[in-house]
């Protein structure tokens, strides 16, 4: 995958939240505001507007790092701080990279497990993004065939880690504070990560 390509990745997942909004509304709904969806894509359309502004010779850090500061421009609340941090953490991990093949994918996941983690102090488990953050970069790590496949393999198993979360008790953040009513209800974080992976998967 070429920086190009990835660009072209990164407006397939933005196009993708966007249109899940009324989506990830309706899930945050259960045990929240209500508001994921329209933060994800505020924070999206952002994103797409500034990836519009970037010269093609742009390389991977410098594409993430963008969308990272796009989308805390315009989003607010936790969910807006650890999109950031998690783009960021990728960033940190393709820097000076040209090429991204499955190991070079697999250490940016590997970048925004470990940022999400230190933004949000939250562990696998705990019923947040971080989770199909984790089941993706544990998907990335395992897999052995080349970069679609790889890239199939961990959209789902975010997609997987995402719907499990319906089981969790939430432990981190304001919804924590509903205890057992979190239960049966997916968590809109890892959702949405999963629609990001799914969509540049494809």
């Amino acid at each position: 995958m070429t920086p190009s390509d990835f660009r072209r990745g990164l407006l397939a997942m933005a196009d993708a939240i966007i249109e899940a909004e009324p989506r990830l509304n309706a899930l945050d709904a259960a045990a929240g505001d209500g508001d994921h969806g329209i933060t994800m894509r505020l924070g999206f359309v952002a994103v797409k507007n500034r990836l519009g502004q970037i010269g093609e010779d742009a390389g991977f850090d410098r594409l993430l790092m963008e969308s990272a500061q796009a989308f805390m421009g315009v989003t607010g609340g936790a969910i807006g701080v650890i999109l950031a941090k998690m783009l960021m953490g990728g960033a940190g991990a393709v820097r000076e990279v040209q090429v991204i093949g499955p190991a070079q994918f697999s250490a940016m996941l590997d970048g925004m497990e470990a940022a999400i983690g230190k933004a949000g102090k939250a562990k696998p488990g705990d019923k947040t993004i971080l989770d199909a953050v984790h089941a993706a970069a544990e998907a990335a790590r395992q897999s052995t065939g080349e970069l679609p496949e790889t890239l199939a393999t961990v959209a789902a198993a975010a997609e997987t880690a995402a719907s499990q979360t319906a089981g969790m008790i939430c432990r981190v953040g304001r919804a924590s504070r509903l205890g057992e009513r979190t239960l049966g209800h997916p968590d809109p974080g890892a959702v949405s990560f999963s629609i990001m992976m799914r969509a540049l998967a494809s």
